[in-house]
């Protein structure tokens, strides 16, 4: 390379200008450094707590569990409300929250399901698992039922069909939503999903007996 090129190396010089620049303002560069450095060290801080939230929770779900399974109910249900309120929206705070509602369920105490999920709401759009969420979500339809409100419960049970959806659950949310229509007396609504349940080529058995059955029952009250 001649030393007119090299003098004009637009590479060379830029490097050149960067040194340069560093040297005449030190102190911002540094000052860019250390703020590098600390947000680094508090990302990887709360990364760290999180896991060890994450670890706690599901070793007190897991000590729950055992409880459980031994027949020491009432610990194990003390075990499961400490890690929902001491760890909330971690994978043992859901853990907890499924057993704590069917335990309740399991009881027929309809009423402390409700207040479980009022108190816990926020923090069921957060589960990851879908099938839990919808479960969930189902829960809270048959208990707006039980409370004779259903606008509701279709509403529930519309968010766990979606929630669902392309699943092999999703016919029997489907079915849900037809309860909950017909309460409702819509029975147009009921009668267009019912017909696309039918179309449906590998439904379940039962689930396609119950469709034909309500069905029938839509047509009668449509006079069809």
């Amino acid at each position: 390379m001649r030393k007119e090129e090299l003098r004009h190396d637009p590479v060379r010089e830029n490097i050149v200008k960067c040194v340069e620049y560093i040297k005449d303002n030190k102190n911002n560069a540094l000052k860019i450094f250390v703020g590098f450095v600390i947000l680094v060290a508090v990302y990887s801080y709360y990364n760290q707590i999180g896991g060890l939230k994450n670890d706690n929770a599901s070793k007190i779900a897991g000590l729950a569990q055992n409880s459980f399974i031994n027949g020491e109910i009432d610990e194990a249900m003390v075990k499961f409300e400490r890690v929902m309120d001491d760890y909330p929206s971690t994978s043992g705070a859901t853990q907890s929250l499924i057993y704590l509602l069917n335990e309740a369920l399991s009881q027929s105490n309809y009423e402390s399901a409700s207040i479980l999920i009022s108190q816990y709401k926020d923090q069921i759009d957060d589960i990851d698992d879908p099938i839990v969420q919808a479960n969930i979500y189902k829960i809270q339809g048959d208990l707006a039922l039980l409370n004779k409100s259903p606008d509701d419960a279709l509403s529930n049970y519309n968010i766990a069909e979606k929630i669902s959806r392309n699943s092999t659950a999703q016919v029997k949310y489907q079915l849900d939503v037809i309860t909950a229509l017909l309460t409702l007396e819509k029975y147009s609504a009921a009668q267009e999903i019912l017909e696309d349940i039918l179309d449906i080529g590998d439904v379940g058995y039962n689930e396609k007996n119950k469709a034909e059955e309500l069905l029938a029952f839509v047509k009668y009250k449509l006079g069809i």
